[in-house]
């Protein structure tokens, strides 16, 4: 009888006391993990983790330091900030989209082109920076105030639509050989881009002559300037004191050689030659594409485009836009031979 009631006793301690005793032990685990804060975890131990390069090289802002020449002074700008102010200043905020992310590419990579050259030979006259600029004139850059002023009360609409065009293709840029290239840039073309052995001298595969017949439709295509005969002859002694014409006023000033696009390549301005680019500077000129009529003593040049016309076009790129091209296609078409990258 005693056996058999130490028996039932000992079956019920294994029934109840030992459950209870799992049971309190898993009480006891779950109150301790949700009890438990785990140590925090640091944003550089969580990148040795993902294997992740660090923040400071990731997001290292590039910019660009600009000496103003208006107040002497070197500007270090984020290069967001500059381009967004250059495509302001050097294309009509009121071009598509793609004219204006075309252009902001541009703009990048000369400027990028630019900072890299004066790195390997710094120019002392710089005091530092990578290039000049001059806000009094808005040449390449300005001031939010001065765009305030220019765009009145249509500031935060054309403000806004570039940073939008600059914001879609940052970083982006134009390169041959891995290296940017010199994106050279004007106004308004003759109707077809000049090769840059004609304008500047040198030679490269990306600043050939191209066709861009959007230009023959824009505002300022053809431009006239007239001077009486002693007023021409008073500027180019400006230029070449010793200078000397003849009786006959034809002979002031004869063309003798152009491009395959109509710019003059060589002149004679009475006893001198020039090049087209001396008598545009001479003449204060819109381009060195121009016709010349003497008569009734005056001398009138009729000019066609504006700019240098080397490299992109920015109202052909506007025309490309308007007929649905995007900005890749503007540029791989101005700068064969390149790549765009980011």
């Amino acid at each position: 009888m005693k056996q058999k009631l130490f028996f039932m006793l000992s079956l019920l301690f294994l029934i109840f006391f030992i459950p209870l005793a799992i049971t309190m032990r898993g009480l006891s685990d779950i109150n301790f993990k949700l009890n438990f804060k785990p140590p925090e975890l640091s944003l550089n131990s969580l990148k040795a983790v993902c294997s992740e390069p660090p923040k400071e090289e990731t997001q290292k802002e590039n910019t660009f330091k600009l000496l103003d020449q208006a107040t002497g002074q070197v500007l270090e700008l984020p290069a967001r900030e500059f381009i967004i102010s250059t495509v302001a200043t050097e294309m009509p905020a009121t071009f598509e989209e793609e004219a204006l992310k075309a252009q902001a590419v541009a703009a990048y990579t000369y400027f990028s082109f630019l900072k890299e050259k004066n790195a390997q030979i710094p120019d002392p006259s710089l005091k530092g920076a990578d290039f000049a600029v001059d806000s009094s004139k808005m040449y390449y850059y300005a001031t939010k105030e001065q765009l305030q002023e220019r765009w009145g009360k249509d500031f935060d609409f054309y403000y806004n639509k570039i940073s939008q065009a600059v914001d879609a293709v940052q970083g982006q840029s134009l390169r041959q050989d891995d290296k940017y290239i010199e994106a050279l840039y004007h106004s308004i073309s003759s109707g077809n881009t000049e090769n840059v052995a004609d304008v500047f001298g040198g030679s490269c595969t990306y600043l050939n002559a191209v066709a861009s017949p959007g230009d023959l439709l824009a505002p300022g295509y053809l431009s006239k300037k007239e001077f009486s005969l002693e007023e021409f002859k008073n500027l180019a002694k400006s230029k070449w004191p010793d200078v000397s014409f003849g009786e006959d006023p034809q002979t002031f000033l004869q063309i003798k050689n152009r491009t395959s696009s109509g710019m003059v390549l060589e002149a004679k301005v009475g006893s001198k030659s020039a090049t087209g680019r001396e008598i545009r500077e001479i003449f204060s000129l819109r381009s060195s594409n121009f016709e010349v009529s003497i008569q009734n003593d005056k001398i009138e040049f009729t000019t066609k485009g504006y700019g240098h016309g080397v490299g992109m076009s920015q109202y052909g790129a506007q025309s490309m836009a308007k007929q649905g091209s995007g900005y890749k296609q503007i540029l791989l078409w101005y700068y064969p031979n390149t790549q765009l990258s980011a």
